[in-house]
């Protein structure tokens, strides 16, 4: 499993920032890399993508945000060919073991931590995030892939544990506000955004 996320996982970084992406997909030479809007929203041009492999590469034109969530694609051209992460049909279920990937800032190597889905929430907090998990996801880790045990992509980093539940973070989408009971696993988990958001735009604006 820590070979495929070294396969398919890559650093997003610039000169003051960095983040994690994976590769999902491939047209000729150019490679499509999913991450968190966040990562890429700020970009400046001096932003590169770094593959597994420790090489540089330069983004394709500007991100693309998916719709009014916190997923981005970014592009890149490349004649190596590079490993392309494996997408779930299904969604995960609570207690199914997880492994968060991505590049902590500062480390400069890639972090996988394990855990395990502790909520699905029926409706999602604000930008998609609804896949909370107890895997311990640091700053830089944001973009990076969610892989199940059998290897299979089914979310995107995005939010690390124990957010200030007075920000609003832990709201609804729709406004309202979980109950205390709940409101305390939310701020002792990690949040994703499910893969199937991304599929859904996919099959509605991207084709496959």
């Amino acid at each position: 499993m820590e070979n495929l996320a070294r396969r398919t996982a890559v650093r997003i970084q610039n000169s003051k920032s960095s983040g994690s992406g994976t590769i999902v997909g491939r047209q000729g030479q150019t490679y499509r890399v999913l991450t968190s809007w966040h990562v890429v929203a700020f970009d400046r041009g001096d932003r590169t993508i770094v593959t597994g492999d420790g090489r540089f590469h330069r983004p394709l034109g500007v991100p693309r945000r998916l719709g009014d969530t916190d997923l981005a694609i970014v592009e890149f051209l490349a004649n190596t060919e590079y490993r392309i992460a494996l997408i779930s049909g299904r969604s995960p279920a609570v207690g199914e073991p997880l492994l968060a990937v991505g590049f902590p800032a500062g480390a400069g190597v890639l972090a996988v931590a394990r855990g395990f889905v502790e909520l699905l929430l029926s409706k999602s907090l604000p930008q998609g995030y609804s896949l909370g998990y107890t895997n311990e996801v640091k700053i830089g880790m944001s973009g990076g892939p969610i892989f199940n045990a059998k290897g299979f992509l089914v979310g995107i980093n995005g939010r690390g544990k124990y957010r200030e539940p007075d920000f609003g973070v832990y709201a609804f989408e729709d406004g309202s506000e979980p109950t205390p009971e709940l409101l305390e696993k939310m701020v002792k988990s990690s949040w994703g955004i499910p893969i199937s958001t991304y599929l859904q735009f996919v099959s509605s604006h991207l084709g496959s």
